[in-house]
């Protein structure tokens, strides 16, 4: 048994549920699972987690609403944990159940560290025109995202890059990061590739209604709202005639041959797209709903007067 067994996971979503089948497979053992109910984005959940630590022979606990409870902790430090691996959990964790692990609470993060601590931090990203974002296996302190990196990789951002985009690589990333983190603590509990702060930019959460389209902004700008709020999330939003359309996709136009009020529809562009003005510039609108259903761009109108709105 390694070092850093046995390991105590923390947290939900996929991403988690891939990093412990990894790290079960490559012979660590996990003394325990702590979950809690999903978001709205994310396709596992308890269910899935209960069928996991059936499979390892791991103690689960699900916790419907605040931190750890004192009977979760005191269950955990009975089995002993040397290390713990966390992901998306959204509790703090406070140094008394930190204590409990000699080698630390291991966390996935992605940001740019030591900025870009707390939520929303791979929106945030995009939306600030980032050229990269990291992902991060770090230390847990109490101190918000402050402890020492053990193990990162970068995840390029262009003007192509989707938040979805990055929680795919994310995903692809974390079960061998966590592995990496976990070897190198077992070869010297004190590793660390990047020194923890407290200082740093502190994200805080976005709203659905953040995603709502800013016209008079040059389309750069509204492109990156696209971008940073699509699939999984609500979508970025805007109102036509009255009608709420959705938009997924969206990409910056090279035409300025124009003279328009910053949402005015310009018409059709490539394909079946449609051309939006803005403050400066015009965005493609590539991939849009309208309700539930998904429309072509271009057959949301024909008129030369119609124009997007913010209600």
């Amino acid at each position: 048994m390694s070092a850093v067994d046995p390991l105590v996971a923390i947290g939900r979503s996929r991403l988690l549920l891939d990093s412990v089948e990894h790290l079960a497979a490559r012979g660590h053992r996990f003394a325990a699972i702590v979950t809690a109910p999903p978001s709205p984005e994310y396709d596992v959940g308890p269910a899935e987690f209960a069928a996991l630590a059936g499979r390892l022979g791991s103690e689960l606990f699900v916790v419907e609403r605040g931190g750890v409870r004192p009977e979760v902790a005191a269950a955990i430090e009975g089995h002993r944990p040397a290390a713990g691996i966390s992901v998306n959990w959204q509790y703090v964790l406070p140094g008394s159940f930190l204590d409990l692990f000699p080698h630390g609470v291991l966390n996935l993060h992605l940001g740019n560290l030591p900025d870009y601590k707390g939520n929303a931090t791979v929106n945030w990203s995009i939306l600030n025109g980032e050229n990269e974002i990291h992902a991060n296996v770090h230390r847990m302190a109490v101190e918000l995202d402050a402890g020492d990196v053990i193990a990162r990789a970068p995840i390029p951002l262009d003007e192509s890059t989707y938040v979805g985009d990055v929680l795919a690589r994310a995903q692809e990333l974390a079960p061998e990061l966590f592995g990496q983190a976990l070897e190198r603590l077992a070869d010297d509990p004190a590793a660390c590739v990047v020194q923890g702060s407290t200082a740093g930019l502190r994200c805080y959460p976005r709203l659905p209604e953040d995603g709502l389209l800013d016209w008079t902004r040059p389309a750069g700008e509204v492109a990156r709202l696209v971008r940073a709020s699509s699939h999984p999330y609500p979508g970025a939003y805007s109102f036509l005639g009255g009608r709420r359309i959705t938009v997924w996709r969206a990409a910056v136009s090279d035409r300025t041959d124009f003279l328009a009020v910053p949402g005015h529809v310009l018409g059709p562009g490539p394909g079946s797209t449609l051309l939006v003005a803005c403050g400066e510039g015009a965005l493609e609108l590539q991939e849009v709903t309208l309700g539930k259903d998904a429309v072509e761009p271009a057959a949301l109108t024909r008129s030369i007067r119609a124009r997007f709105s913010t209600s």
